[in-house]
């Protein structure tokens, strides 16, 4: 037996894989994490500084 939890889960799945955008967008942040473009952040108020 499946969840209601799983099948949501599975639909929002199927949907993030059909949106080119969104797909784009984490092929972007893969590249960005393998070229080490990413800065660690240890709070919510280091992260706003950032902005």
């Amino acid at each position: 037996m499946i969840s209601r939890e799983d099948v949501e889960a599975l639909i929002d799945t199927v949907e993030i894989l059909n949106n080119p955008k969104t797909m784009e967008a984490l092929h972007k942040s893969d590249q960005d994490i393998e070229a080490g473009r990413v800065k660690e952040v240890t709070s919510v108020k280091e992260l706003l500084a950032e902005l």
